[in-house]
């Protein structure tokens, strides 16, 4: 039988950036998937990214979003979305709300 070996909670991981990450900025971890940078991490350069937690985020002015809703990362606007939407990531629950066509923020459990 094929077994596994613990390596860690699972709270973080170490990142490989493509492109300069700035301390918050949000990442996109394989295509599912989104985590949070710790610290800056340079081109090409390796930093830890947090993959749980509850973060605040900027939030879609259009959209409605009712606490307790999946929601979703638009990467190309850098906004949460009630919506998935074309290149939509998963972003996780919301844990607060936003009312349509308001500019507002929303608390995201990720992970």
């Amino acid at each position: 039988m094929a077994k596994a070996t613990y390596v860690n909670e699972g709270e973080t991981i170490v990142y490989t950036a493509t492109q300069a990450v700035a301390y918050g900025d949000v990442v996109t971890v394989g295509t599912a998937h989104i985590g949070i940078a710790l610290a800056d991490i340079p081109a090409q350069g390796t930093g830890v990214v947090n993959l749980k937690g509850v973060w605040e985020f900027p939030a879609k002015e259009a959209d409605a979003i009712v606490a307790g809703a999946d929601v979703f990362w638009d990467p190309t606007a850098g906004v949460i979305t009630a919506a998935k939407g074309t290149g939509g990531i998963a972003a996780g629950i919301a844990m607060t709300a936003k009312e349509a066509s308001t500019v507002g923020t929303v608390e995201v459990k990720i992970g």
